[in-house]
């Protein structure tokens, strides 16, 4: 058993944020909209300034980050009401353990008291991650045909929401 710990991440864990950020774009580039290339070079400032903007995170086994998910408010009076969940990533070894699982729960419980809706996107390809988002109550609402290109490939993803009510 797993002796995880979901915490949000203050700027204080700016180098654990870095640390699992940097592992997620080398890990899985295609999954993200970045890559490790453009923010192995950005400064700490860089890293502090995400986790200033967001909700960020992180879950932890043993003091040693392992997982992330950002959840972001939207701006504006008519829109504040909603969220986006990104950069959802688990180092690899730590699939399929339920790491994914608790750290989403700790964000749905987390969204009751402060959003009405989550919004997310995921790659089509990504069958285990969309099954994850069903098991906990996201449907999906659209698909983006050729949202994003690497190296002349095309990915479609899937649109999600939740509604926290």
């Amino acid at each position: 058993m797993l002796n995880l710990k979901i915490k949000i991440l203050s700027v204080d864990e700016s180098n654990d944020f870095r640390t699992i950020r940097l592992s997620a774009l080398e890990k899985s580039p295609e999954m993200f909209g970045s890559t490790y290339i453009a923010e192995v070079e950005k400064p700490l400032d860089f890293f502090k300034d995400c986790l200033s903007s967001s909700t960020v995170f992180g879950a932890y086994q043993k003091n040693k980050i392992i997982g992330l998910a950002t959840l972001t408010q939207e701006n504006g009076i008519k829109f504040s009401h909603k969220a986006s969940l990104s950069s959802v990533f688990i180092e690899p070894e730590f699939q399929q353990k339920g790491v994914a699982s608790i750290l989403l729960g700790a964000i749905i419980e987390y969204s009751e008291k402060h959003v009405e809706q989550i919004l997310l996107i995921v790659a089509d390809d990504n069958k285990p991650a969309i099954h994850l988002y069903k098991k906990f109550g996201f449907e999906t609402y659209g698909i983006e045909t050729q949202a994003m290109k690497d190296n002349g490939q095309y990915t479609d993803e899937v649109l999600m929401k939740r509604f926290m009510s």
